[in-house]
């Protein structure tokens, strides 16, 4: 019988030959990093406020004061804090972009086609030791030369 019962069960390991026990999903000897931790820190407390919020807003007073929560601020600001937060969010973008429209120079200005950076094409392309053609320095077209391609491509 004691040969029967060994055959078919696994051999056993002792203590010593079990391996150690391994951290599932943290890589090595590394944890979460600062971002990690403050990021799901964050997201539990926004779904947090968020549940509050919405019982706060949604459930009537007396249900509020049966569960012992007796103060509470005013259901107007249920509305009010978030119509704040939007308006201030679109007047933002606004001052933004009208921000941008005064910084930025007209069409009719030589300060958007000429800067202090802008360079010249040079007459001379230089020729290397072999007598190929290098490759041209970057440089900026002058608006008369652009036009002249344009025309020639028209006509």
């Amino acid at each position: 019988m004691e040969g029967c019962d060994s055959a078919i069960s696994p051999p056993r390991l002792s203590n010593s030959d079990a391996p150690s026990p391994t951290r599932v999903g943290v890589s090595g000897e590394h944890g979460p990093t600062h971002s990690e931790v403050y990021g799901f820190i964050g997201s539990i407390t926004i779904v947090v406020a968020a549940g509050i919020f919405i019982i706060w807003a949604y459930v009537p007073d007396y249900w509020l004061q049966c569960i012992g929560i007796h103060y509470y601020p005013n259901r107007y600001w249920a509305l009010a804090v978030p119509t704040y937060v939007t308006v201030t969010i679109v007047l933002a973008i606004g001052l933004y972009i009208g921000l941008n429209f005064l910084a930025t120079p007209p069409p009719t200005s030589l300060k958007s086609i000429f800067d202090e950076y802008s360079e010249d094409i040079l007459s001379c392309i230089p020729l290397s030791d072999n007598g190929e053609l290098d490759i041209e320095p970057i440089s900026d077209i002058s608006i008369d030369r652009v036009n002249e391609m344009l025309n020639d491509l028209e006509s």
